[in-house]
């Protein structure tokens, strides 16, 4: 399936973002400044990351807010995460990319303090295939978990794994999931080999009423009671 990989920029609405991030104790959006672009070394300094290979396998999209400074010599300092995709692969490709930006070098400390915010919009163009739908009543029956939820990302914050472990996988013969990982967000070990032992006992077929091409791949989350 060829499907067009879009990675956008988004900066006005990125800005916007640094202020809702809780926790952050991040300015009102009023006060936060633009991305600084007049200030790059050239045209050509700060270019889009590339997209994870992982993340094409299994067709992962998403949005990842970073923040960042400058240092005296024009490099980006104290990058770090605001607000993630979901996907740790992504956000991790959108820390690399604006880690490689490289601004003017002298500039004054007003200048390079920042936080500066970088929004990436992880999007892949045109249709998406048919994905496998689950089969009713194919999931081993589990104390912890009731459920699995294609296409829900979103970090889980419920406590003991009430919110879900976010999994994504392959559909192989037989219907049986296969290339199984999960998105730990600092949940427990022993949470999330449970999680990824549910979704390996469940099972899936060909969603034979809807026309199009076919998708492997699926994305979601593994869900409690």
């Amino acid at each position: 399936m060829n499907r067009k990989l879009i990675i956008g920029v988004c900066i006005a609405a990125a800005a916007a973002s640094v202020a809702q991030v809780p926790d952050k104790h991040a300015a009102p959006a009023s006060a936060t400044p633009a991305f600084p672009r007049h200030l790059l070394a050239d045209a050509g300094s700060c270019p889009l990351p590339a997209w994870p290979r992982e993340a094409l396998l299994y067709d992962l999209q998403g949005s990842t807010t970073v923040s960042f400074a400058i240092g005296p010599d024009g490099a980006v300092e104290q990058a770090r995460l605001l607000r993630g995709s979901g996907w740790s692969m992504l956000d991790e490709a959108a820390l690399r990319a604006i880690a490689a930006c490289r601004f003017k070098a002298g500039l004054d400390a007003a200048e390079r303090a920042g936080p500066y915010p970088m929004q990436f919009a992880w999007k892949l163009d045109g249709e998406a295939g048919v994905a496998p739908l689950l089969r009713s009543g194919s999931c081993r029956e589990s104390a912890r978990f009731a459920r699995f939820v294609p296409g829900a990302t979103g970090s889980a914050t419920a406590p003991g794994g009430a919110g879900g472990v976010l999994v994504r996988f392959m559909v192989g013969e037989g219907g049986v999931p296969t290339r199984v990982a999960a998105e730990a967000n600092g949940q427990a070990p022993a949470l999330v080999a449970e999680a990824l032992d549910f979704i390996r006992s469940c099972r899936f077929d060909d969603d034979a009423a809807s026309p199009g091409e076919r998708s492997a791949s699926l994305s979601g989350r593994v869900a409690g009671h």
